[in-house]
């Protein structure tokens, strides 16, 4: 038996030193020779500088002739995209310009003191308690009005925001936390449900301009106290409160960041009454229905109304924008360019902002069909906010509809790790899974989302995907019955003829397809729904006309042309231009 495995562990990280592998929460990733023995250098040196000429010597020996410029750029580049680390504002390796590189990370390893320092034996063990993990409770409303229920939400999800900011820490995201909104459950539960070292919880007082927070930072197996805090502060100032409870809520999880790599405190301050328009928005967007949404872009338009500075309204309101274009709330011409006008002003006025680069990446996705485009604004919203479920599972959407399943996969559960009782992501895990054509996986986690929420029409229409390529077509129907129920969309309605055209009852499906024709003679409704019927009644010609009238309008369901449920059109020469002109693999 050879020696047994040494951990060396910074952020997510570790390095297994016997088998030379890095590994990110026990998950192996794959890495160039080169660039781990870069990352073992640096390690070995922790905290301090390695010349560009001892790395040289390292990788490449004398007798070996390379480009060590262009080598060595790509080991590091290498790191820092596994990293998710930035040149300009590094985490974990600094470069020193013409000099050499220095890993700034904190480490800790399980290597006995005294021995001599290598890539197997780093630092010695620290005896802190480990903090990997925290999650939020929502704050108590303590003001004596459920009426401002939405205040105290709205504080909890900013200060979510403001802590999933520290890079190297999982902060669970709202939906979860929300599941236990007002319950009595010990915390220690709590913690073991959804798998966390440390909770905060605290409470919002609000009396007219004034906010009161208190907050407490509590390490959940030893039922122990950290830290707590009393905050009393005008309005105004909220953005500073929250940014201070990050701060010192990162103090006090030392071993994964350094208070000085934490982002400063916002500069600017926020107008009371935007701020309150604000999270009215926020609030009523998440509701995701049309009328919801309609209303959610009121509050936030009068938030930038009072502050046309307010970067962050701008950004959520292109969100708003985005989604009821998706759900079909007026023509793609019109909502897809006032999402992307919003989003470009909120860039404008803070280039950090996360929904905006969410918002972006969408818009080049459903819209403009920009790849290249796409996954860079994706990458950025996941750069930015590494601890933003949302931002995981935009940057996942991309994958899989471009293909690569198997990162859109991984994505998806960094994702679900964050924000594990939100039926929405395991929805959506449910059709990257269907897309990789993994109908069974797909089914379990579509009906785990309606476990959680079973008038979620959207797991309802991702579970009939998979169960109609499975051959199980009277539960498909059954299940698409159950989303034209609860929302009367067109889109399930369009579904439900498609499943019932598959069944052979062309008579119903015919109905359908007719009420959906006098429909859209009234309202806005999309041409690709109209196609989908046509196609589940094997009318190609008429369903590539409709398809055709989609792509003209830049309808955004048409990236769908690559699901199973088109394999019949893959056949003919008309599916396989249209998929080459939107840019969709073949």
């Amino acid at each position: 038996m050879g020696p047994p495995a040494t951990f060396v562990r910074f952020g997510l990280f570790e390095v297994n030193t016997r088998s030379g592998e890095l590994l990110r929460r026990g998950s192996r990733i794959r890495l160039p020779y080169q660039s781990f023995q870069v990352l073992a250098l640096l390690l070995e040196h922790a905290g301090e500088l390695v010349t560009r000429d001892e790395l040289r010597q390292r990788l490449w020996p004398d007798d070996v002739v390379v480009d060590f410029e262009h080598g060595l750029n790509r080991a590091v580049n290498g790191l820092r995209g596994v990293f998710r680390d930035r040149a300009e504002k590094p985490r974990f390796i600094e470069t020193l310009p013409k000099r050499g590189y220095r890993f700034i990370a904190p480490i800790e390893s399980d290597i006995p003191i005294g021995r001599r320092p290598s890539v197997v034996d780093l630092v010695a063990p620290r005896h802190r308690a480990r903090i990997e993990s925290l999650a939020v409770l929502p704050l108590e409303n303590l003001s004596g009005d459920p009426g401002q229920e939405y205040f105290s939400d709205g504080m909890t999800d900013e200060l979510i925001s403001a802590v999933a900011r520290i890079g190297s820490l999982r902060v669970i995201s709202r939906t979860s936390v929300m599941t236990y909104k007002a319950t009595r459950k010990p915390l220690r539960t709590i913690a073991r449900e959804l798998g966390v070292d440390a909770i905060v919880e605290g409470s919002v007082a609000r009396s007219g301009q004034r906010v009161r927070i208190t907050a407490q930072l509590i390490h959940a197996s030893r039922d122990r106290h950290l830290w707590s805090q009393r905050y009393e502060r005008e309005l105004r100032d909220v953005l500073h409160i929250q940014a201070e409870i990050a701060q010192s809520i990162a103090r006090h999880i030392q071993q994964l960041v350094e208070p000085e790599h934490i982002y400063p405190a916002p500069a600017r301050q926020v107008h009371p009454e935007a701020y309150e328009a604000y999270l009215k928005g926020n609030y009523f967007r998440d509701r995701m229905t049309p009328r919801d949404l309609e209303k959610s872009i009121g509050f936030f338009s009068r938030a930038i109304d009072l502050d046309p500075t307010y970067a962050r309204a701008y950004a959520d309101v292109s969100l708003s924008y985005f989604r009821l274009g998706m759900f079909g709330g007026g023509p793609p011409e019109e909502m897809f360019p006032r999402a992307r006008e919003s989003a470009l002003r909120a860039l404008e006025l803070d280039e950090t902002a996360v929904a905006a680069h969410r918002a972006l990446a969408a818009i080049h996705v459903f819209y403009d069909w920009d790849w290249e485009s796409a996954e860079a604004e994706s990458q950025r919203a996941v750069e930015l906010n590494p601890g933003s479920s949302s931002a995981h599972d935009h940057y996942a959407d991309y994958m899989s509809i471009r293909g690569r399943h198997e990162e859109a996969i991984a994505e998806c559960n960094r994702g679900l790790e964050l924000d594990p009782m939100s039926h929405v992501h395991r929805a959506h895990f449910g059709l990257i899974l269907h897309r990789a054509r993994r109908y069974d996986e797909s089914t379990a986690q579509c009906r785990k989302a309606l476990d959680i929420d079973p008038t979620y029409c959207n797991a309802l229409w991702f579970l009939a995907l998979s169960l109609e390529q499975r051959g199980e077509l009277t539960e498909a129907l059954a299940m698409l019955r159950k989303a034209v129920a609860l929302s009367g969309s067109p889109h399930y309605r369009a579904l439900l003829g498609r499943a019932h055209a598959l069944t052979g009852d062309r008579a119903k499906a015919l109905r359908i397809l007719d009420k959906l024709k006098a429909m859209s003679r009234r309202t806005y409704l999309s041409p690709f729904d109209i196609a989908v019927v046509y196609a589940g009644l094997d009318e190609r010609a008429l369903a590539f006309e409709w398809l055709e009238t989609a792509y003209e309008q830049r309808a955004w369901r048409i990236i769908e042309l690559t699901l199973p449920m088109f394999d019949s059109l893959r056949s003919d020469p008309r599916w396989h231009d249209l998929v080459r002109r939107i840019g969709l693999p073949q």
